[in-house]
């Protein structure tokens, strides 16, 4: 964030000081917009829930504190506008947070988007798009990306959402795409084709079935193990240094070997020659589970089975719109030929818009081989490799991807994966997520930390790469992190004037964290939810945007933890 350029943006945008708000943390105090405005979209069971002092199991109802942390000794005051009790995040993009109440009562009126804008679902919050005649469901966990100009509608129907309004991109900012003008994308792009094309089609890396602990980066080095040299081959790579293991972690890698064997001597599981595998059949997850009984798997093994099988085959659902390209520059002899051989289905009834793929190609080599397989000449390659250039979608990533048109795109991060681990991920939109048919991509990107166990927890349970880190603070590479706390609360380890420092934030509280501070997550209260916002996501920058700094002199980490967890525990009480 510039932070130059507040004082002298404050006329140009109609913002009063953060003094100005009433701080009610008592939710039982707080004026109802909804109720008042009597509008029949928003059920009196639901208000009841969402303000009841005592039973309530949801998240903050509004932003009760919103400061920008600074690496100086003071932190700033976070300005609101008067119109939509919005927060300005951002003034060179002109980026604004409304949430809560405040972001219900906007969506009841907005009948059309000006700017591109996210309205994101957290847990515990529901909601519907209705856009062109169609009702979209928005279940929790859920993000809403509409592009500028946009007539649609969303009503909330539970909880409170989340708005992010971005009215700009940086000077310096390129967007991800396959015709961008920056060869470094362009080639991401390609690099996410090859890593997608697996994912779509329903096919998985084995280090999956590992737990977490054994995918990290720090722990395999302890044992002289390069995760990213390996590639697909982790599991038998720990077997054959299990003996430097402890007898815990030996067991675990023992039985996943044992659980990867039995998968290929049964045939559930057939592998290709780059080390990824796929499910010989994928059943709806009822009779899979039946499968897998009738084949001999133990309970246990299905039990860790069953959500790298459902994650599998999510994803292959949700990425329909990657199998199929528009039908304009295919001759019809070639797509006669191409379904003939088995490449494009026969059976769609929209073939006169759509060609639907079988597989999805990873790059231009893996289906010009299939081509030359089937016996195509080398001019009927380039015509099929040129009009599939021009119209692949795999290098997106749309894992988790629900509804897409021209307007609007709708993911949901229950079913999101990332995109070169094949793990679960945290990030619900990005810079490389396809945000309309015609290809577009968000400026902003937006993850989410959940947890329902009601402790204090250490930050490393729930995510072992959380270090400290600090993002680029350059004219041409900067980048701003924004923390809405809506559960429970966080400890944030800040370096400030060369110390490090715990900085605690409570429900209901939105933290700036400016480019060049360096900060990590320490520990968390829960239940637990934050929603982080990157002004802008880079993605396709690679992660150049992100450094792990320097420790100063007096950082222990073990100290800091100790009194982070105790000050949550206060909390907690």
């Amino acid at each position: 964030m510039n932070l130059n350029g507040i004082k002298s943006s404050i006329e140009n945008v109609g913002i009063r000081g953060n003094y100005g708000l009433q701080k009610k943390n008592n939710y039982s105090e707080i004026s109802n917009p909804i109720a008042e405005k009597n509008l029949s979209t928003y059920s009196v069971e639901n208000l009841k829930a969402n303000y009841a002092p005592v039973s309530f199991k949801g998240n903050a109802p509004r932003i009760t504190n919103a400061y920008i942390i600074t690496g100086e000794k003071e932190d700033l005051p976070l300005l609101v506008t008067k119109k939509n009790e919005s927060y300005v995040i951002d003034f060179d993009s002109q980026t604004e947070i409304i949430y809560g109440i405040d972001a219900i009562k906007y969506l009841n009126e907005a009948k059309s988007f000006h700017y591109d804008t996210q309205v994101i679902f957290p847990k515990k919050s529901e909601g519907i798009l209705h856009i062109k005649g169609k009702d979209i469901p928005l279940p929790e966990n859920s993000a809403v990306m509409i592009n500028a100009d946009t007539e649609a509608r969303i009503e909330v129907t539970k909880g409170f959402p989340m708005m992010i309004i971005s009215k700009k991109d940086y000077d310096w900012y390129e967007r991800y795409g396959k015709n961008a003008q920056d060869a470094n994308i362009r080639n991401k792009f390609l690099e996410l084709m090859y890593y997608n094309s697996h994912l779509y089609n329903g096919e998985f890396t084995p280090n999956v079935l590992l737990p977490e602990k054994f995918r990290d980066e720090a722990f395999l080095k302890t044992i002289s193990i390069d995760k990213w040299a390996i590639r697909n081959n982790l599991i038998n790579e720990l077997y054959s240094k299990k003996d430097l293991l402890n007898e815990e972690d030996r067991c675990i890698v023992k039985q996943t070997k044992k659980l990867l064997d039995t998968l290929f001597e049964k045939q559930i599981i057939t592998q290709k020659d780059d080390g990824y595998v796929r499910f010989s059949v994928m059943y709806n997850r009822d009779y899979m589970r039946k499968y897998l009984k009738e084949k001999g798997f133990t309970d246990e093994e299905i039990r860790l089975l069953e959500p790298v099988y459902n994650q599998a085959r999510q994803v292959h659902i949700d990425s329909k719109f990657s199998h199929k390209n528009p039908v304009e520059g295919y001759r019809t002899e070639l797509i006669e030929k191409m379904k003939a051989k088995g490449i494009l289905h026969s059976n769609k009834k929209d073939a006169d818009k759509w060609i639907y793929w079988q597989e999805c190609f990873g790059n231009e080599e893996s289906l010009r081989k299939r081509l030359t397989q089937e016996d195509f000449s080398a001019e009927e390659q380039d015509e099929i490799v040129r009009n599939w250039h021009s119209a692949n979608n795999t290098g997106f990533d749309i894992s988790g991807l629900k509804f897409i048109d021209e307007n609007v795109a709708v993911y949901n991060l229950n079913d999101k994966l990332n995109n070169w681990t094949h793990e679960k991920t945290n990030w619900v939109t990005n810079s490389t997520a396809i945000a309309s048919t015609e290809g577009k991509t968000p400026f902003i990107g937006v993850s989410m930390v959940q947890t329902d166990e009601n402790r204090p927890i250490k930050m490393s349970e729930l995510r072992r790469e959380e270090k400290l880190h600090a993002h680029p603070n350059l004219e041409e590479k900067r980048q701003t992190e924004i923390y809405v706390i809506t559960s429970g609360a966080a400890a944030l380890n800040v370096v400030k004037e060369g110390k490090s420092c715990v900085k605690i934030l409570k429900e209901g509280e939105l933290a700036v964290v400016g480019p060049g501070v360096a900060h990590c997550v320490n520990s968390i209260l829960g239940e637990y939810e934050h929603i982080v916002a990157q002004v802008p996501s880079a993605f396709q920058y690679g992660f150049s945007f992100k450094s792990i700094v320097d420790k100063p002199n007096d950082y222990d980490e073990e100290l800091l933890q100790k009194k982070a967890l105790e000050e949550l525990d206060k909390i907690k009480k």
